[in-house]
């Protein structure tokens, strides 16, 4: 199925307290670039993404953003260290009596002494925990960026068999054109000739005649250009309905095809050949712009 280089995929899912969204972008390139952004404590999981991606993905730069947050606002733990409070309401009762002052030590003042209450993070699941259902996530993602890219796939083949049809049909029109040139350069150098005949007042070999139209036809003969036009038109068609990534192998046709509407141009010296190739050629432009954004 034919793939376009461009699309969007995103998804997300979540485990325990955890959510995980998965977005891509995928642009044009000339080969299979895979770039993914991840938060540091699970940049582990790098290589085993580009796996996921690059095995579906065959042509085109992905970039792959994977953020990952807790559902609700994170649980502190918060700890009493009960041998230093007792410590310090120890050292309240002496300093009491020693200093002879009066003094209570309140339980607001006990905890605001530095190490009697700590507070901990949540603990944090390890990159091991997670890699199975971060890899199904972005399997998900990279399904939905498919998705896109062969709907987008669908309407360049469209366009693309249209074109195609519009070519064909100049070639033929330049087919039924073709057997007119070597008869319109004959006419023409008869009619020279006669004229130079009479300005010379002397006459011409028919047999030199006749080579210099044969030349001219040898010169002027388009069927073999017509032949491999018709024949490239054929194998991109064909190309178009292929399960690999064909942007490369189209490029390819199109530059082959437009080589040989160029020398049609030239051979024929026909205006309305001319015209034809020239209508070919647009076309093949347009093609040419669409196929640098096939996978």
């Amino acid at each position: 199925m034919l793939r376009s280089m461009t699309g969007f995929g995103r998804k997300e899912s979540v485990y325990q307290d955890l959510r995980v969204t998965v977005e891509m972008r995928a642009v044009n390139h000339r080969f299979c670039e895979v770039v993914v952004r991840l938060p540091k404590s699970y940049a582990v999981l790098e290589d085993q993404v580009k796996k996921i991606v690059g095995a579906k993905v065959q042509r085109g730069r992905v970039d792959i953003t994977i953020s990952l947050e807790r559902q609700a606002a994170a649980q502190k733990t918060v700890a009493v260290d009960w041998e230093l409070a007792d410590q310090y309401v120890q050292l309240s009762r002496e300093a009491t009596i020693r200093l002879a002052v009066e003094g209570r030590l309140s339980v607001h003042d006990l905890f605001a002494m530095p190490g009697v209450l700590t507070t901990a993070e949540p603990e944090q699941l390890a990159p091991e925990d997670i890699a199975e259902w971060v890899s199904a996530t972005v399997n998900e993602a990279t399904d939905d960026l498919l998705l896109m890219k062969e709907r987008e796939g669908e309407r360049l083949l469209a366009d693309f068999k249209q074109r195609l049809q519009k070519i064909e049909r100049c070639a033929e029109e330049i087919h039924t054109l073709s057997p007119t040139v070597v008869e319109e350069h004959r006419s023409r150098l008869l009619a020279r000739i006669a004229e130079w005949q009479s300005e010379l007042k002397q006459e011409f070999e028919e047999q030199r005649i006749m080579q210099e139209i044969l030349l001219l036809a040898e010169r002027a003969d388009i069927t073999e250009e017509l032949t491999r036009l018709s024949s490239h038109c054929v194998e991109f068609r064909n190309q178009l309905n292929g399960a690999e990534a064909v942007g490369r192998r189209l490029d390819f046709l199109l530059q082959e095809m437009n080589r040989e509407a160029n020398t049609i141009c030239s051979k024929a010296n026909h205006v309305g050949i001319s015209h034809l190739a020239v209508e070919i050629k647009a076309e093949l432009e347009k093609m040419r712009e669409q196929v640098q954004n096939i996978e």
